[in-house]
């Protein structure tokens, strides 16, 4: 089983440590990688082009073709989501790492939370994001790297998305919500 040994998990610091496991085989890839397609169950597929999409198009109204210092981050709340819920439904999942898994779906799901999309547009998805990039920080020593990485649907490193996420946390929200997020998962 391959996981992440984190030093500080809010800092972003992790190791790789390879250790034995019994996992079945998986293709190949031409840089020696283990490699699985996934694919997507249709309402979490419904779900996540509908939430890209509308995110996408009110990105390029409101930015045009300038770049946003938050957009790419916002980009990100479909590609979690889907981590999560997938997460949810894995077996190989701890059931502690499934409750923060829960919590996190749920606060995606919740019209209430502490930036509001219905108020902020995708803006108030930078909470549940942040959310969802502290929740993989303590889960990330909990559940094998692989069925991680099986269940990421994002361009992006997992490893690095969630190391910059929580590098720019303090950016791309007030320290309030920021101290309001951290509670949340300290509870779990």
């Amino acid at each position: 089983m391959n996981k992440w040994d984190k030093k500080n998990s809010i800092d972003g610091e992790w190791s790789q440590i390879e250790t034995a496991s019994a996992e079945e085989p998986r293709e190949r890839s031409e840089a020696g990688q283990n490699t699985q397609l996934i694919v997507l169950e249709k309402e979490h597929q419904r779900f996540y082009d509908k939430l890209r999409s509308k995110v996408e198009e009110f990105l390029k109204k409101q930015t045009g073709d300038k770049a946003d210092s938050a957009a790419k981050y916002i980009l990100l709340a479909p590609d979690l989501f889907v981590l999560f819920a997938r997460l949810l439904q894995d077996k190989r999942v701890p059931t502690k790492s499934k409750a923060m898994a829960g919590v996190v779906v749920a606060y995606f799901l919740s019209p209430l939370d502490v930036m509001p999309e219905i108020l902020l547009g995708p803006i108030g998805f930078l909470d549940d994001i942040i959310l969802a990039a502290y929740a993989l920080s303590r889960m990330m020593n909990e559940v094998d790297k692989h069925v991680l990485l099986e269940h990421w649907n994002g361009e992006a490193d997992l490893l690095e998305t969630v190391q910059e996420l929580l590098k720019k946390a303090e950016e791309l929200v007030d320290n309030k919500v920021l101290g309001t997020i951290k509670n949340l998962l300290n509870k779990k």
